[in-house]
C-alpha cells in the first residue's frame, strides 16, 4: 500500500516508520520543508519501535500523495487549516485521509475544500496518533506504542472500513468513536501542552488531571463519554510532548466554543487560555459556529 504522511514531526516520522514496518510504501512531506532533511531513503527508529526502515521524502504534497490509498496528516490542530487549503487542491483520486490528532472539527473543513474539488474521499479523525515520539538526532525515539487507539469517521457508515485500513497500514486497528466530535473532544494534547507550561515544577499531572475532569464533564454533558485517554498520556505522552503554548491555545478555545455552545462552562480551561495567549501573543481562533452545530447535533 502507498501511505503518505503529512507532517515530519516526530509523530509524523515514527507513523511513517510503523507503515514501513507493516511492509508498506511510505511518503514523507514536511510542510516547513525542514523535518525530512534527516531523511535520505530511510529512517532510523528507537525504543518501543526499532530498526532502519525504508522512507521516501516528498519534494512537495503532490508527489507524496500521488496514487496513495491512504492520507495521514500528522500535524498540530492549529497548522491544519492552513496545510489543508494547500494540499486538498493537489489530491486526486479518492484516498482515505485521516486525521491525527483529530484538530477539533478540521475534518469538516477538508471536507468542504474536498467537495468543492468534486472529491468524496473518506474521512476519519483520531484522537491520539497510535505513539508517542521524540527527536533523538537524525532518528525518532519512540517513547510508547499504545496498546490501543481510536478512529471516527465523518461519515459514520465509513468507521469500521477506515479502522480495518488503519489497522493494515500501522499494525493496529483503531477501536470504533460516535463520531467527529467524540474523536475531537478526546485529543488531549492540548491539556497535555497546557499542563506541562503552565503546572509548574512537579505540577503539570495535578493540573492535567482537573483539565481532564472539565473535559470529561463536558464529553458527559454531550452523551459522548471519553476513551482512557488520559492514563495513556500521563504514562508517556506528557513527557514526551513538545509544549507548544499556540496549539494549546487553540485546542482549549475549541473546548471552550463547544462548551459554550452546550451550555456548559469550562472556567479553568478558559483560564489556561488566557494566559497561554498572553504567553504567545496570539489570540486563538475558535472554529466557526456553523461547525460547532453541525458537530453537536
Amino acid at each position: 500500500m502507498k501511505v503518505a504522511i503529512l507532517g515530519a514531526g516526530p509523530a509524523g516520522l515514527a507513523m511513517a516508520a510503523l507503515a514501513a514496518r507493516q511492509g508498506h510504501a511510505a511518503r514523507l512531506w514536511s510542510p516547513r520543508g525542514g523535518g525530512t532533511r534527516h531523511v535520505l531513503g530511510e529512517v532510523a527508529a528507537e525504543g518501543a519501535l526499532e530498526g532502519r526502515f525504508p522512507l521516501r521524502a516528498a519534494a512537495d504534497a503532490a508527489r507524496a500523495m500521488d496514487g496513495a490509498a491512504l492520507v495521514l496528516l500528522c500535524l498540530p490542530g492549529h497548522a491544519l487549516p492552513a496545510v489543508l487549503e494547500r494540499t486538498v487542491p493537489m489530491m486526486t483520486g479518492e484516498p482515505a485521509v485521516l486525521l491525527a490528532p483529530a484538530g477539533g472539527l478540521a475534518a469538516l473543513r477538508l471536507r468542504a475544500l474536498a467537495q468543492a474539488r468534486g472529491l468524496r474521499p473518506r474521512i476519519g479523525a483520531l484522537p491520539v496518533p497510535a505513539l508517542a515520539a521524540r527527536r533523538a538526532g537524525a532518528a525518532v525515539h519512540v517513547a510508547a506504542l499504545w496498546p490501543r487507539w481510536w478512529l471516527a469517521g465523518l461519515d459514520p457508515r465509513d468507521t469500521a472500513p477506515l479502522a480495518r485500513l488503519a489497522g493494515e497500514a500501522f499494525g493496529l486497528a483503531p477501536d470504533p468513536l460516535p463520531d467527529l466530535l467524540s474523536a475531537a473532544l478526546a485529543d488531549p494534547l492540548a491539556r497535555l501542552h497546557a499542563a506541562r507550561l503552565l503546572g509548574g515544577a512537579g505540577q503539570p499531572a495535578r493540573l492535567l488531571a482537573r483539565l481532564e475532569a472539565e473535559a470529561q464533564a463536558l464529553a458527559a454533558a454531550l452523551r459522548r463519554p471519553l476513551p482512557g485517554l488520559p492514563t495513556l498520556a500521563e504514562g508517556g505522552a506528557l513527557a514526551e510532548a513538545r509544549p507548544d503554548p499556540e496549539a494549546a491555545a487553540a485546542g482549549l478555545a475549541f473546548l471552550e466554543a463547544v462548551g459554550a455552545a452546550a451550555g456548559q462552562p469550562l472556567p479553568l480551561t478558559a483560564a489556561a487560555r488566557r494566559l497561554l495567549e498572553a504567553a504567545c501573543g496570539t489570540e486563538a481562533a475558535p472554529p466557526p459556529p456553523e461547525a460547532v452545530e453541525e458537530a453537536l447535533r
